[in-house]
């Protein structure tokens, strides 16, 4: 959701193609199966930035595309709320379930 923020305020959304899933139907398995032939542990969001090559990591996507289009993502306001605000709260209640449920 942070890399669809970054390209959307950014302004750069129309620029990319997007593949969007359900955890486990036939285009995420696919997807899977695709990054482990090639070596790659499963993540995402990922982007195919060369031929048959995904990369994976949303921080390092954001970058990536930034740097591209010469925008600095910290001036996007959506984006910083996002981040700083509810993607902040939401992993720290991750973490706080994991670790209430022993792991």
């Amino acid at each position: 959701l942070r890399l669809r923020i970054f390209l959307t305020a950014a302004g750069i959304a129309d620029r990319f193609e997007f593949v969007v899933f359900e955890d486990g139907d036939d285009t995420h398995q696919a997807l899977r199966a695709r990054m482990q032939a090639a070596g790659q542990e499963p993540s995402f969001p990922a982007a195919e930035l060369a031929e048959g090559q995904l990369t994976t990591g949303t921080d390092d996507l954001i970058a990536r595309f930034a740097k591209d289009a010469g925008i600095d993502a910290a001036t996007l306001p959506l984006l910083a709320y996002y981040t700083t605000g509810v993607f902040r709260r939401h992993t720290e209640m991750f973490k706080e379930l994991k670790a209430l449920k022993g792991g």
